[in-house]
């Protein structure tokens, strides 16, 4: 198997693992109505250095992921792209803290 299939096939699991947790429900929910999975997992990212701010858009970020892997599939091929993007959007959420302590440390 060629490695960015093996990669592709390994983002897929890892995503569709962590968007299984998420009722079809979560994603219609008002972000100020966390399910108990969500304020799990708010509260690790927020121990992690995320702001208040920063823990919303992320429990958004999984909710829109959960929202669009529940839409019928129109292509194979859409799915391993669609986890590609959310990965990028969970990056540049988790750099967030380790940034702002780099720039605190260095002014």
């Amino acid at each position: 198997m060629p490695r960015r299939a093996m990669l592709r096939s390994a983002a897929v699991a890892g995503t569709a693992a962590s968007l299984s947790v998420l009722p079809a429900t979560a994603a219609a929910a008002p972000p100020n109505q966390w399910t108990p999975e969500e304020l799990k997992d708010r509260k690790r990212v927020l121990e992690a250095g995320f702001t208040e701010a920063e823990a919303d858009c992320w429990l958004l970020v999984a909710r829109a992921g959960g929202a669009f892997f529940a839409l019928p599939e129109l292509h194979p091929s859409i799915k391993p792209e669609v986890v590609q993007a959310i990965h990028v959007l969970q990056d540049k959420l988790m750099m967030r803290p380790a940034y702002r302590k780099y720039r605190a440390a260095n002014p």
